[in-house]
C-alpha cells in the first residue's frame, strides 16, 4: 500500500482531484494507492464524487475532518488553516501508515508514484527537495541544499510521531511566525535542520529551474545537471508562487498536463474559457510570452495530451 496525504479545504478539493487523477493514472498498481485527504470541511456531494473518482480508479480514498486547535496567538497571515494540516496529520492518520507521501494540490504527477515511494530515507525523518528560491529571495534563507521545500514529502511517520516534529513546528510558529514568509515550510525547515534526505528536483519540480539553467544562477550552478535532467524528465510537477494552472495568466509550460488530469475529474478546468476570462490587454500579453512558453515545453518529454 502506497499512503499518499494531501490537505484541501472546499475551494481546493477540486485540485486535489486532479493531482489524484494525475497520480492514479501513471500508476502501474493503482490499487496500491490510498490517500488521505485531510479537510476543514467537505460537502456530502463533494465527498461522494471523490470516492466515485478514486474508485473507480481501483484505488481507495479516506476523507477526514480535521479540527485542530491553534495555539494561542498564531497568525496564518495570507495562508489558510490548511496550510498547517500537514502538521497535524500524525493525529488523524490509521496506525497502519508508517510511510506517507504527502503533496500539495498544486501538483501535477507524471511517474508511477512507487518510485519516489522506494526511497530510502536512509535514518532521516523525511525526504524533500530543495527550494530552488530565487536569487532575490535567497538573501534571507538557507542555502538551497540546506533549504526544502514542503510541496512534495516523503515522510517516516513513526520517526515524525517519536521525535513531535508537528508539535515542535506549531510551538515554532507561535514563537516566530510573524517572521516566517512561509509558515509550515520554515517551521519545518527550522525543526529538521540536518534531519532531511535530499530528493532529486525531479520529485518536486519548480518553475524556477528554467530560469536557473538559462540565466545561470550562481546559487544553483552546482545543480545545473539535476535541473536539466528535472526539466527533461520531471516526476512531479510543483506549481509553486503564481503560476497556479487554473489561472487564466498561467505561463508555466506544463499548465496543459494539470488541466488534462483535471478533465478525469467532476470538476474538469477548460481552458479555452481560463483564458477568454481574460482582458484583451493581458490576451495580448499572454501571447506575447508563447514563444518562450513553447520553447520551454519542447525540453520536457512528456505525453501529448488534449
Amino acid at each position: 500500500m502506497i499512503d499518499v496525504v494531501l490537505c484541501a479545504d472546499a475551494n481546493y478539493a477540486r485540485y486535489g482531484a486532479a493531482v489524484m487523477a494525475s497520480a492514479m493514472a501513471h500508476a502501474r498498481f493503482p490499487g496500491r494507492l490510498r490517500f488521505h485527504l485531510l479537510t476543514p470541511g467537505l460537502s456530502e456531494d463533494v465527498q461522494c464524487r471523490l470516492h466515485a473518482m478514486v474508485e473507480a480508479s481501483g484505488s481507495s480514498i479516506n476523507i477526514m475532518t480535521a479540527e485542530p486547535e491553534l495555539p494561542d496567538g498564531m497568525a496564518l497571515g495570507r495562508f489558510g488553516v490548511s496550510s498547517l494540516l500537514p502538521l497535524y496529520m500524525h493525529h488523524y492518520l490509521p496506525a497502519d501508515c508508517e510511510r506517507v507521501i504527502y503533496l500539495d494540490c498544486d501538483v501535477v504527477v507524471l511517474k508511477d508514484l512507487a518510485e519516489l515511494w522506494d526511497t530510502p530515507l536512509a535514518g532521516h525523518t523525511l525526504a524533500a527537495a530543495m527550494d530552488l528560491c530565487n536569487p532575490s529571495n535567497l538573501h534571507s534563507r538557507r542555502e538551497p541544499e540546506h533549504y526544502f521545500n514542503t510541496g512534495v514529502l516523503l515522510v517516516d511517520l513513526p520517526r515524525w510521531r517519536a521525535e513531535r516534529v508537528g508539535e515542535s513546528a506549531l510551538a515554532c510558529l507561535k514563537e516566530e511566525g510573524a517572521s516566517f514568509k512561509y509558515p509550515d515550510q520554515d517551521a519545518l525547515n527550522h525543526v529538521l535542520a540536518g534531519n532531511w534526505r535530499r530528493l532529486s528536483p525531479a520529485w518536486n519540480f519548480q518553475p524556477t529551474a528554467y530560469a536557473a539553467v538559462e540565466k545561470r544562477y550562481p546559487h544553483l550552478q552546482p545543480f545545473r545537471a539535476e535541473l536539466q535532467a528535472a526539466i527533461r524528465s520531471p516526476g512531479i510537477v510543483h506549481f509553486i508562487g503564481s503560476t497556479k494552472p487554473w489561472h487564466p495568466a498561467c505561463v508555466h509550460p506544463l499548465q496543459g498536463l494539470f488541466l488534462h488530469f483535471s478533465r478525469s475529474t467532476p470538476w474538469p478546468i477548460n481552458d479555452r474559457e481560463l483564458k477568454s476570462a481574460l482582458p484583451l490587454t493581458k490576451r495580448i500579453r499572454l501571447a506575447m510570452k508563447q514563444p518562450r512558453i513553447r520553447r520551454r515545453r519542447t525540453l520536457t518529454e512528456y505525453r501529448k495530451v488534449g
